[in-house]
């Protein structure tokens, strides 16, 4: 039998990826693709949220391929990538060769250049019927698999061709459902018990023992609670800005948001960084919040959820207002000035008087400078 999946790196599979977290469902297996990729399988992993993902693209016709990648992502973080141009499986740090072994990664690297033809004969297959049989065509597969407190949670497979999705596996049906006419031929091979056992068997070894080893040797495997900062600003317009920062954090998954009191704030002018990588393979969000001319930015929280916080955490902001100077402290300076001068006044009247002045002679500011000066 023929191995065709694929995966992706556009777009369409970010939002792809994007759903499928907020809906956490669980997931279908693996398609035999895993074929090309696995082997490994060792336990002793922390209990904690992990997620792989593979992602292929493969564009060519019925007769050829102009282009073929895969990459891969543990937690967000790159892992593997191979181009059919340099037919290159490189590892993105050195450690994680070390993590699966030279073996490992020689006979992938093998089962990736050998895949190309089951890739070109689905296009062949695919583009059979066309008028046009040259015509390019692209092809990708999204494959992830999802494990917490050391368990796997679901996994999911979705085919697309020409960016429309083609095929998507439904875990909780058990069922392959074509969302294109043009999948329904395909149906028959991806439901036969050979290619469901080379599914179920090759999810397992490569999608979650192989992340389970890498796990198991990296310290990607360590979750790190976030650092969190508030900040309130005024400008000179009145309007009030919070902003509260998130850094450090690891796996990256993470929720922010605004409350004042025990109420979600949905007003106001909201925007957010969205989750970035720091060069530690941690990750960072900031929110902010404008606020309206009428509100100082008093009561509000922002709320964390993250899974090293345990339950959601709440950080307030502190609002500083300015400092008025008290009047007393004000008169108290005035009158040590004032006390100063006089004093300053009458040294050089006496020393006037002392040198022949007369002293009904008026005395000016600028005598007083002048003299002070000769005896600086």
């Amino acid at each position: 039998m023929r191995v065709w999946l694929q995966m992706p790196g556009n777009h369409l599979w970010k939002a792809m990826a994007s759903r499928r977290r907020k809906k956490r469902r669980k997931k279908g297996s693996f398609s035999s693709l895993l074929l090309i990729l696995g082997v490994l399988s060792l336990t002793g992993i922390q209990a904690a949220y992990h997620e792989h993902v593979i992602q292929f693209t493969t564009v060519g016709t019925g007769s050829y391929l102009l282009d073929h990648f895969m990459v891969d992502f543990l937690d967000d973080v790159q892992v593997f990538s191979y181009d059919k141009h340099n037919q290159q499986l490189m590892a993105k740090e050195a450690w994680i060769s070390q993590a699966l072994g030279a073996k490992f990664i020689t006979k992938i690297r093998q089962k990736l250049v050998d895949h190309e033809k089951s890739f070109l004969w689905f296009l062949k297959k695919l583009t059979q019927n066309e008028t046009k049989y040259d015509v390019n065509c692209m092809v990708q597969v999204f494959v992830s698999c999802e494990i917490e407190e050391n368990s796997p949670i679901g996994n999911e497979i979705r085919v697309a061709v020409d960016g429309q999705d083609f095929f998507f596996l439904d875990e909780e049906m058990g069922n392959w459902t074509a969302l294109m006419p043009e999948a329904q031929p395909f149906k028959p091979i991806l439901t036969s018990p050979l290619w469901t056992t080379q599914k179920e068997h090759y999810m397992q070894e490569y999608c979650i023992d192989t992340m389970k080893k890498i796990l198991q040797y990296s310290s990607i495997k360590k979750n790190v609670p976030p650092e969190v900062t508030v900040s309130h600003h005024e400008a000179m317009d009145g309007i009030t800005t919070l902003a509260c920062s998130a850094t450090g954090f690891y796996p990256s998954s993470i929720l922010l948001h605004w409350q004042k009191g025990k109420e979600i704030i949905v007003a106001g002018k909201e925007s957010s960084s969205g989750t970035l990588p720091n060069a530690d393979s941690t990750f960072y969000q900031r929110i902010t919040i404008e606020l309206p001319p009428d509100d100082p930015g008093t009561n509000y929280d922002c709320v964390v959820d993250h899974i090293e916080l345990g339950t959601p955490k709440a950080y307030p902001v502190h609002v500083k207002y300015p400092k008025k100077r008290s009047w007393t402290a004000t008169f108290t300076i005035l009158g040590v000035v004032i006390l100063v001068l006089s004093c300053a006044a009458s040294f050089i009247m006496w020393k006037k008087m002392k040198t022949g002045y007369r002293i009904l002679e008026c005395v000016t500011l600028e005598d007083v400078q002048l003299d002070l000066q000769g005896y600086s």
